[in-house]
């Protein structure tokens, strides 16, 4: 019983070791469901990429190096930094230098005005110039030349025209042209010039004429001709009147029938002019005749002239003044 016992163990053990030789020398089938089949995870392989860091760099200033008068002996300074410029200490130091340069243009005497280049004058002087405006000891860099242009045009209406400029270290340049005067209004309380174009102002200098005007007052006005003003300009210009002399601009066809009453004028004889009768002469055979600021028809006022003044020597009448300014009303005045 033992042995057949242990012959069944020695047969059992024969067959495990044949499966077990079998399993392993028998190939495995490619087509084995891979469900069954252990699957491999693959892994891909990961890189990174690290950026090398920056060097540090660290500037020294340069060394300096100074020659004894030994031989081989040096004498070793400690290194100085070295300054980088950028752009903002460049532009900073732009502007302080310019800031320091106004600063001395304002304060040194060598950039303050003392006289003008002046041009174009043949009767207005720097020296008048200067005595309405404003210019010496000032720091050139303090001259506006479009308010000094506005000031000359404003003191002096003998200018036409003016050009200004300045420049360094002190110099002032003007340039003038001049009105040309060609009637000379002769008042009681100080001559005027007038030219072409109407405008008044005051004798300065010498200048050749066409006619003079002996008047009892100044020319008409245009604002007189035109239209009123308001009480508050009457009342500003009243105030400014005081303040410097007016000198109004007359239109052009008082000018026009003033030049063309010097056809009519009798021979030594002077225009004249008054704010009420306008325009006429004293005529030699001892009276005086207007014929008004308007003279548009002077022909006609003069043939009316001529016609009373034969009315009233045919009646032996010596009249004092005869006024045509109203063509269909004129009148005369006998001698007291």
């Amino acid at each position: 019983m033992a042995k057949r016992q242990r012959e069944e163990e020695n047969r059992f053990e024969k067959i495990r070791s044949y499966r077990q030789t079998s399993r392993k020398n028998t190939p495995q089938s490619p087509y084995v469901s891979s469900a069954t089949r252990k699957q491999t995870k693959r892994k891909v392989p990961v890189t990174r990429r690290t950026m090398p860091s920056a060097p540090m760099v660290k500037r020294q200033g340069r060394k300096v190096n100074v020659p004894l008068r030994t031989k081989g002996a040096e004498l070793h300074l400690p290194a100085f930094p070295q300054i980088q410029l950028g752009w903002r200490f460049i532009s900073g130091a732009i502007f302080f230098l310019s800031l320091a340069v106004v600063f001395s243009f304002a304060s040194l005497d060598a950039f303050e005005v003392a006289s003008i280049n002046l041009k174009g004058s043949h009767r207005l002087g720097a020296e008048a110039i200067l005595s309405q405006v404003d210019l010496v000891g000032k720091a050139i860099i303090n001259i506006n030349p479009e308010e000094i242009k506005k000031e000359i045009t404003e003191s002096f209406p003998s200018v036409k025209s003016v050009k200004v400029s300045a420049g360094l270290p002190a110099s002032v340049n003007i340039q003038v042209v001049e009105r040309d005067p060609i009637i000379l209004w002769q008042n009681e309380e100080s001559p005027l010039w007038i030219d072409a174009d109407g405008v008044t102002f005051p004798v300065r200098g010498e200048a050749e004429t066409i006619l003079t005007v002996l008047a009892n007052g100044n020319p008409p006005e245009i604002a007189e001709i035109e239209a009123a003003e308001t009480d508050e300009e009457e009342e500003e210009e009243e105030i400014a009147s005081f303040l410097e002399p007016r000198y109004p601009k007359t239109t052009l066809d008082f000018i026009r029938g003033t030049l063309s009453l010097t056809e009519y004028l009798p021979e030594d004889t002077y225009l004249q002019y008054d704010p009420q009768f306008g325009l006429g002469w004293q005529d030699p055979r001892g009276w005086l005749v207007y014929f008004g600021s308007d003279t548009s028809e002077i022909d006609i006022k003069l043939a009316e002239y001529e016609k009373i003044i034969s009315t009233l020597q045919a009646e032996n009448r010596q009249p004092a003044l005869i006024s045509l300014e109203f063509l269909h009303s004129p009148f005369y005045r006998m001698e007291p």
